[in-house]
């Protein structure tokens, strides 16, 4: 983003200068100012002006769009409704998800916030059936492997390590139990990991960018909640994404950058079930201070 001024629009009104996150909005007299050096691109500037004054040099046309209005926007009540009743979906009808609703869900993902506006979130889309299922098999394999590795306790710490994973986390009490139940489970034929969903997302992002696995936990969440308002029902895979981060060999065989890691891996398709009643949850703990 080269962000620019166009002086015949511009006012001076100066609305700018104070939103600014970095400061790099300044005012030099007769004109106003952007500076390059610390500017993180979130398009504060551009919001805020009234009259279209500061424009991406980098784009051919302005593709800014209006805020929406306040009728457009779900009610606080209507906001919680949608985050109460979204459910983690694991039974799916095999009816295919269009494209073109996928991409909406990735579209509204772009919003989501990111430390220092690093929009690091990318994205690996499988719709392909023999590639979901040559990743399902790959994955289950790598379970296995696990739950032996977690069998033999008197080499348990070294196998780990040969697979890449660390011990504290691999042997809290919920992964002992877990793993070996789900390789228990796959090996009767069911798929456990992707649920027959027929859309598998991968998200990901480079190593280097500033905080890339909030940038792409925000974008998962929004993904999620997208889905619900489309009537999509979503699910997000802890398995799979374990396992992708934990093998690189398997990132690479997908087609992942090398300097990319594996935050998040979400499901997503038409929800065989409906849930009629929205479970009660723990009360909020916190402090009023």
């Amino acid at each position: 983003m080269k962000l620019t001024i166009d002086t015949q629009k511009c006012t001076l009104c100066g609305a700018c200068i104070p939103t600014c996150p970095t400061e790099m909005v300044r005012s030099k007299g007769d004109h106003i100012k952007i500076g390059r050096v610390a500017c993180i691109e979130c398009g504060h500037c551009i919001s805020i002006c009234p009259t279209g004054a500061i424009a991406d040099e980098d784009l051919a046309a302005p593709s800014n769009s209006p805020v929406a209005d306040a009728a457009a926007l779900p009610s606080p009540a209507t906001l919680k409704a949608l985050i109460q009743r979204r459910r983690t979906i694991r039974r799916y009808k095999p009816a295919p998800v269009a494209t073109e609703v996928i991409a909406d869900l990735l579209d509204a993902a772009r919003w989501a916030p990111t430390a220092a506006n690093c929009q690091a979130q990318q994205y690996l889309v499988i719709q392909d059936p023999a590639l979901k299922n040559e990743l399902r098999t790959r994955i289950e394999d790598h379970y296995r492997t696990f739950a032996e590795a977690l069998a033999d306790r008197e080499h348990r710490r070294e196998r780990l390590a040969e697979l890449g994973i660390e011990g504290e986390l691999a042997t809290h009490p919920h992964m002992l139990a877990a793993v070996p139940a789900f390789v228990k489970s796959v090996d009767t034929g069911r798929d456990r990991l992707f649920f027959e969903a027929p859309v598998v997302i991968i998200v990901h992002a480079a190593v280097d960018e500033v905080m890339p696995e909030a940038a792409c936990a925000f974008a998962t969440l929004s993904i999620v909640l997208m889905a619900e308002a489309h009537g999509l029902g979503a699910c997000i895979t802890a398995y799979a994404s374990d396992a992708l981060r934990t093998r690189p060999d398997l990132r690479e065989w997908l087609g992942i950058p090398a300097g990319n890691q594996v935050h998040y891996v979400v499901l997503a398709g038409w929800p065989e079930e409906q849930f009629v009643q929205v479970p009660d949850r723990k009360p909020v703990r916190a402090e009023w201070r």
